[in-house]
Parts: structure tokens; C-alpha cells; sequence
């Protein structure tokens, strides 16, 4: 019998082609390994190979009819190489890297009947829409987890490949997908339940074998009904900051802000300011900076008595990969600075 064959999806930059400025390329397939698909093989031992790697730029493929465009292709180059499994990522906390990879997971387990996993961070947003019918394996929030995560994406793609049981999420180190099964356990529910509870008064490793996630609703604000007579900021999580980003704040995977003085200003000068966020074309933005922080226009409206004015400083994060408690916290802090100022409305605007 011979070895095992996998086909492995990577975005454009772990094929080596390009970074944000190739991400309209569309659909590339490769003989050789590449990106994670080179350090993969290794844990198989021989069991399984790669025998095609294929990518697309991430802009191009949640396109949707870009997309289903190239899916003829890919079905009839996976009917040809006949796989075991399909792998894809990891794609860490990339959104759109995470999308793609987890709707061609969907698209290949659904479509074409072979197995399919893939990997990224808890709160990538592809995680809510795909993981229920998918496995994804769960890694760390950069691509510094690579070497921590690939064992075990490699010891469940081989288990898939090989038709073997898979077992309990906890286990097997995947995304829990919302189902339930009965199994026999050595221990009764009460004694487990005492050995977590002892390990936890004694602050040693334990994990609960019914885990609860979720983000928490957030109430909207009640409308502000004397907006002539209000104070305006403005927050942009988009990455606009004075040229060369003077404070080192972050292109992605933000920790805090910075706040900017407008108050002297008609509009942000494009020779002035620059966006340095990381997930998207920044180019219009830079050309005119008021499509992002529209100052222009909140100072017509000010001049016109609309509002009655507007506040001295405009604050900016960059919004990509930023977990959900950073966010709290850089949110926490940035209300605390309007409240101070007696700031009556915020308009955030994103990318």
C-alpha cells in the first residue's frame, strides 16, 4: 500500500508571492511544498505526503463569484490527485485568510466527500461560520504558534486521512462544533468533577469538560436627541497617523492608540497623515485621508451649527487581529479620555 495524499491550501503570502499587494491573485497550483506545507510532512513519518499545494490571494477568493469560479478547477484537480485529506491554513487571526480556508474546507467535505481541516485563533470570524461541519484546529493568535499548532493539525489531518475515530475536541486539540455524544468513561462524573475542582483550589492545569464561550451582547447607546448643542470625536480603528507613525503603534494586533490634534484643522492633509493598518489597500485613504476620519465634512457640518463642535483630537487603532480584550481595554481607556473632555457623541469609522 502506498503513502497516504494530502493537498494543502495557502494564502499568498506563504506561497511566496506576495503580501497585501498580490492579494487579488487568483487560483495557483505547485508541485513543490510550501509555506507550513514544508514543515508539516515531517510529523507523518512517512505515512502521508503532500502531492499538490494550491493558493489564491485572499481578496480574490471572498470574492464570492471569483470564488465559484475557480471551483471547477479545484474539483477537478482534487478528482485527478484523489486525496485523503484537504488541508488549509493556519490562518492564525487573518480574517480573510481564515474564511478561505475554512469555506474550502466546507466546499471539499461537502461538495467532493473528502475530509477536510483546517486551523486558526478562537476569534477569527470564520470560526462562527464555518466550525459547526468543519474541523479547525486551534492556534495561537500570530503565526508564532506555528511550530506549537503543526504537530497537532499534522496527528488530526493523518487520523482523518486514515478514516480513524476521531475523538473529543479537548482531546484532539479542534475547535469545539456545538455537538454532543455519549461515551463510557472510566470515572464517574462526580469523581472527575472533584479532581478538576481540587486541581483548581490547588491552581494546577485543569480543563472543564463542558467549556463555555461567548462574546457578550453589547446594549446600543439611547439616541442623542440635542445633537445641535453636542460635542463630536472621532475614532477610526483604520490606522491613520502622522507620517512615520510616531508612536510605533501597531499594524495589526493592536495593544493601544493614539490621539492627534485636529482642532485647528479644516481637513487631514494627505502629506501629513497616512494610514498604516495592515489589512487592507490603504491607497484611497492616503490620497485623502477625510474618507477615513472625514474632518471635512464634520466641519461643515459644525459651521452650519449641525453640531457645536467638534473635539480637539481624533483617536486611531488599527482594528485587524485585535483580540476581543484588547479591544475592551483600549475602548475602556479611550472613553475615559472623552469623558473627560465632555464629549457628547463618537462617530467610529472602520475600513
Amino acid at each position: 500500500m502506498g503513502k497516504l495524499k494530502a493537498v494543502y491550501y495557502i494564502n499568498q503570502f506563504y506561497a511566496g508571492i506576495g503580501g497585501e499587494e498580490k492579494a487579488d491573485i487568483g487560483l495557483m497550483t505547485f508541485d513543490e511544498k510550501k509555506g507550513p506545507a514544508i514543515g508539516i510532512e515531517r510529523f507523518w513519518q512517512g505515512e502521508m505526503e503532500i502531492v499538490k499545494v494550491i493558493s489564491c490571494g485572499d481578496n480574490f477568493i471572498n470574492n464570492e463569484d471569483k470564488f465559484k469560479s475557480i471551483l471547477p478547477k479545484i474539483k477537478k484537480i482534487l478528482k485527478k490527485v484523489n486525496p485523503d485529506v484537504f488541508i488549509a491554513g493556519p490562518a492564525f487571526n487573518a480574517g480573510r485568510y481564515g474564511v478561505a480556508c475554512a469555506k474550502l474546507c466546507d466546499y471539499v467535505k461537502r461538495e467532493l466527500g473528502i475530509e477536510s481541516v483546517t486551523s486558526m485563533y478562537y476569534e477569527n470570524p470564520a470560526v462562527k461560520m464555518y466550525v459547526k461541519n468543519n474541523y479547525i484546529v486551534e492556534s495561537a493568535e500570530t503565526s508564532r504558534g506555528m511550530k506549537k499548532v503543526l504537530p497537532i493539525l499534522s496527528n488530526l489531518s493523518l487520523k482523518l486521512a486514515k478514516k480513524e475515530n476521531i475523538g473529543p475536541a479537548r482531546l484532539e486539540g479542534y475547535l469545539p462544533t456545538g455537538y454532543r455524544y455519549n461515551e463510557y468513561h472510566d470515572k464517574t462524573g462526580a469523581k472527575r468533577t472533584v479532581e478538576i475542582l481540587l486541581k483548581k483550589l490547588n491552581n494546577e492545569n485543569y480543563k472543564t469538560e463542558v467549556p463555555l464561550r461567548g462574546l457578550e451582547k453589547v446594549s446600543p447607546s439611547k439616541p442623542f436627541k440635542d445633537i445641535e448643542n453636542a460635542k463630536v470625536a472621532l475614532i477610526t480603528t483604520g490606522g491613520l497617523v502622522p507620517k512615520g507613525n510616531p508612536d510605533k503603534l501597531k499594524q495589526a494586533f493592536s495593544v493601544t492608540y493614539g490621539k492627534y490634534n485636529i482642532g485647528n484643522l479644516d481637513s487631514i492633509k494627505k502629506d501629513e497623515y497616512e494610514s498604516i493598518h495592515g489589512g487592507y489597500d490603504t491607497t484611497i485613504v492616503n490620497q485623502d485621508p477625510n474618507r477615513l476620519v472625514p474632518l471635512d465634512e464634520l466641519r461643515n457640518l459644525e459651521k452650519e451649527g449641525k453640531i457645536r463642535e467638534i473635539h480637539g483630537k481624533f483617536f486611531t487603532t488599527c482594528g485587524i487581529g485585535t483580540n476581543v480584550e484588547n479591544s475592551k481595554q483600549i475602548g475602556r481607556k479611550i472613553v475615559k479620555d472623552l469623558e473627560k473632555e465632555n464629549v457628547d457623541i463618537a462617530i467610529l469609522t472602520s475600513t
